[in-house]
């Protein structure tokens, strides 16, 4: 397996993640917990109209709370790689009545265990083709020879001897 493959596996099981979202009522979620907000039809084409982002459902973190509206942290944007690719990140303030369902991100143990089980295979296949164990019939590097061959660093030991 290659290193261009084993870096493609882990960004393939970091995609699912290790945490789930269960749903939780509107009043259980804590401010700076990270929530998955369902929108209105209403709240939605608002949204779209205003801010020109597209979303079914608003991922965030919830920063202010209050009877009247929410305010909720969304990535939505990611800066360019010249300049560190940083997380470009919007606050929008929504009203409670608009959100249909909320859920809340919680760790999953299952994805978790899932995803070091992945990692550590992956480390196992990698170690195993660096240092080519259970390669059958891959010859021994040669011993003898001159020493030039054997050690880069011979000729700067005759300068200095």
């Amino acid at each position: 397996m290659s290193a261009r493959a084993a870096l493609c596996l882990v960004a393939f099981a970091w995609s699912f993640g290790c945490y789930t979202y269960v749903p939780a009522t509107l009043d259980a979620v804590p401010v700076g917990g990270r929530v998955r907000a369902l929108m209105s039809t209403e709240a939605e084409r608002r949204l779209r109209d205003s801010l020109g982002l597209e979303v079914g459902a608003l991922r965030g973190t919830l920063v202010q709370r209050d009877s009247s509206r929410w305010v909720i942290q969304v990535q939505t944007a990611t800066g360019a790689r010249a300049f560190g690719a940083q997380a470009l990140y919007q606050r929008i303030a929504v009203s409670p009545q608009d959100v249909l369902r909320v859920d809340m991100r919680r760790m999953s143990g299952l994805r978790t265990g899932v995803f070091a089980g992945v990692l550590a295979g992956v480390a196992l296949v990698v170690a195993i083709e660096g240092f080519g164990l259970l390669r059958p019939g891959t010859p021994e590097p040669p011993t003898g020879g001159p020493p030039e061959l054997r050690r880069p660093w011979a000729p700067l030991g005759r300068i200095f001897k």
